[in-house]
């Protein structure tokens, strides 16, 4: 730009000479002199002007590649905590004074305590765990990892604790803590081992029987006594064929080895098969025994048809029947009876009812009532159940859909009951 100023002053200074005729020569050389000044200073300015156009468009390109890498970077970062926010895991990042700096959802619904955020909040306030407190400080000092188990509200979790930058490295996370709910294995595993303990029990008691009897029969000599004996070991030996049965059927409904084959099946015929089987058993037993069907049914009513495995719920009503006459005393009466559930409920149900005069249940013990192996008045069953017959209806209804119920008061009966499926009518 200055070469132009200067070419374009002497171009000025030609013209000046030449007008006033003060120097003829002067002026052409001062108009040479100011024309290739000028033309020196446009090249100039063009080359500097074609410099600057590529440096913006440089520039242009460098500000789009940034922008681009930044539309990226927070495309996955948005990924990444979506990832997160998704998982059921507790994910906590803390940084080098380990205080929470972030929580995803699962995190933030077990940690927080009333109002209080918990962003900013020193990690031993949050998790009251010393032995995490300190693998959280030896990962931030040494970059140590770890793994522990915590517990927190009566509940395990299987955390893990990952450095992810050191003291000497700059950003706002320093650990992060991956906290997986193990509850439900624990409860699972004392299931198990309880199961296991109970079976062993119950199997010890018929094979000290059978045992017994069988070293008696060896040296009874009466006809009658050899009879009595071979009885306590026929019918013991049948206590734990149905115990074993039980188990595995049990077992297998809990374990979903079991699926229902599900099909639309008449629920009065069904009935009417269960009751007819069992009934010669409670004749034998003095008790009456009948099936009353639905409360509201007419005579000239389509038969009501239900979605379920008829097997499983024929097991499930035997079972309910089998508890009924075993505790029902002699000139009782049995009912099976049915109703449609409440039609607010999300599927229409119908509810199943085994109904006696039995001696009842105490109002304590009627929450244990459908757990496996528990039973009511023991001393009065020594040689009977097994305790597991309510837990495979209750297992029955779940696979269906459904639930249980049980209405009772001592010496005044028990009404036993589950819910299967109505069929969708068209």
């Amino acid at each position: 730009m200055r070469t132009l100023a200067v070419g374009v002053v002497a171009l000025l200074l030609g013209v000046g000479l030449l007008a006033a005729e003060l120097s003829l020569a002067g002026g052409i050389i001062a108009l040479v002199a100011g024309a290739a000044l000028c033309g020196s200073g446009v090249w100039i300015s063009a080359q500097a002007a074609a410099r600057l156009r590529e440096r913006l468009t440089s520039q242009s390109l460098d500000a789009e590649r940034s922008q681009e890498q930044l539309a990226s970077r927070t495309a996955e970062r948005d990924q990444l905590q979506r990832a997160l926010a998704s998982t059921g895991d507790m994910v906590i990042a803390l940084d080098r004074d380990a205080r929470i700096r972030y929580v995803n959802p699962a995190a933030e619904l077990i940690l927080r305590s009333g109002d209080r955020d918990i962003l900013g909040a020193p990690l031993l306030e949050a998790v009251e765990d010393p032995d995490l407190y300190d693998a959280v400080r030896l990962a931030i000092e040494d970059g140590t990892p770890a793994v522990l188990v915590v517990l927190r509200a009566e509940r395990r979790f299987r955390t893990v604790v990952a450095p992810v930058s050191s003291i000497a490295e700059s950003g706002p996370w320093s650990v992060v803590l991956a906290m997986h709910d193990l509850s439900d294995l624990y409860e699972a595993e004392i299931a198990r081992r309880d199961f296991f303990i109970n079976a062993s029990h119950e199997l010890r008691t018929p094979l000290a029987s059978i045992s017994a009897a069988a070293e008696t029969l060896e040296v009874v000599s009466k006809p009658q006594d050899s009879e009595r004996f071979r009885a306590i070991i026929q019918s013991e030996a049948e206590r734990m064929s149905q115990l074993v049965e039980e188990m595995l059927a049990l077992a297998r409904l809990e374990s979903g080895l079991t699926e229902p084959q599900m099909e639309v099946v008449g629920l009065e015929s069904l009935l009417t098969d269960a009751v007819d089987s069992i009934r010669p058993q409670a004749e034998r037993e003095g008790l009456s025994l009948r099936y009353a069907g639905l409360d509201d049914a007419r005579e000239g009513d389509p038969e009501t048809m239900i979605m379920a495995d008829p097997e499983l719920v024929k097991r499930a009503v035997l079972n309910l029947l089998h508890n009924a006459v075993k505790f029902t005393d002699e000139g009782g009466t049995i009912e099976v009876l049915c109703e449609f559930g409440d039609a607010a409920d999300p599927a229409p149900m119908v509810w199943i009812r085994v109904r006696d005069a039995g001696i009842g249940i105490e109002p304590a013990e009627q929450s244990r009532i459908f757990q496996r192996f528990y039973r009511v008045d023991r001393a009065r069953q020594s040689g009977g159940g097994t305790g597991l017959g309510l837990a495979v209806v209750r297992h029955i209804a779940e696979v269906h859909g459904g639930a249980v119920s049980l209405e009772s008061e001592p010496g005044q009966g028990s009404t036993f009951g589950f819910s299967v499926p109505l069929a969708q009518q068209t």
